[in-house]
């Protein structure tokens, strides 16, 4: 049996007469031919109208010729605009409520970069009123393919510095703020006093305990993992945590797991960090305020 398509070439070939070339038929018995394949073009048995070679070579022979375009040019078309579609670039999903409770957090240190904790506060308070000033969106997107850092991402921040970089981001449903963006650290860790605040229940929790080292050699035990969407202008990823229960200037550790699988590209001393979205490049913008809140 012949397809819809086949047919229909069969057919149009049966119309254009002496110009369609047909093949001579076979008087050597066919007993020996498989009788559950039918060829329409050499209507013998033996093999299958769509795999007859034969019948292709004769249809690359008529379109050469400007015959069968009219049903086969329009298949073409038709996979045409399906190869299009499945490059389409998709559409970008609505953003995250503008009401979504925002998670804060947590204690200080004492003692971090050489700055003292009232000195950091200090230098925060005077940091808030600069920055009510000149409010600005945590996220911006821009048409750019490539990604670069210029004096225009500097805008709007206190330099010189020595600052981390410390952003906000919409994670299960609620905008988290300190959280550090971390290219040291080989893991994403969540404090699991940050998971209670977004309301994510502690038997989501794998309880799988490691041990996490830090640069001191100092060691610390985690409570488990959790895997914990994140949104960025229409990107969603599932990011693997380390949950630990401890004090901490940060909500939440961002390190390379997450800044390579979204290709991400930080800058300290921009204070900002770029990643590549289907819509163009992502720009978040970090916080020297509420990283100077966090000492």
């Amino acid at each position: 049996m012949a397809t819809v398509v086949e047919a229909c070439v069969i057919h149009a070939m049966q119309d254009l007469g002496y110009k369609a070339r047909w093949p001579k038929r076979d008087s050597k018995s066919t007993t020996w031919k498989d009788k559950s394949k039918w060829c329409a073009y050499h209507e013998d048995f033996g093999h299958m109208t769509e795999d007859c070679i034969a019948l292709r070579k004769e249809i690359s022979y008529l379109l050469s010729k400007g015959h069968l375009k009219e049903i086969l040019g329009r298949k073409r078309e038709k996979s045409k605009e399906n190869n299009q579609d499945d490059h389409r670039i998709p559409e970008k999903p609505g953003s995250p409520p503008s009401d979504a409770k925002i998670i804060n957090v947590i204690s200080g240190g004492s003692n971090i970069y050489d700055t003292s904790y009232s000195q950091a506060k200090r230098h925060a308070k005077v940091s808030k009123t600069e920055k009510e000033d000149r409010p600005r969106k945590n996220t911006m997107v821009s048409s750019e393919k490539e990604i670069t850092f210029d004096d225009t991402d500097k805008e709007g921040i206190q330099d010189p510095h020595h600052d981390r970089l410390v952003i906000k981001l919409y994670m299960a449903n609620h905008f988290v703020r300190r959280i550090l963006i971390n290219g040291g650290s080989s893991v994403n860790i969540v404090l699991i006093d940050a998971l209670k605040r977004m309301n994510i229940p502690e038997s989501e929790i794998v309880r799988r305990s490691s041990v996490l080292i830090g640069f001191s050699g100092e060691t610390k035990h985690t409570v488990g993992e959790i895997k914990v969407p994140i949104y960025i202008e229409g990107v969603n990823s599932i990011q693997n945590f380390y949950v630990i229960d401890t004090l901490s200037s940060y909500n939440v550790i961002l390190g390379r797991l997450w800044i390579h699988e979204l290709k991400t590209v930080p800058s300290t001393y921009h204070q900002c960090v770029k990643l590549p979205t289907p819509w163009g490049t992502v720009k978040i913008m970090g916080d020297q305020q509420e990283l100077k809140e966090c000492y």
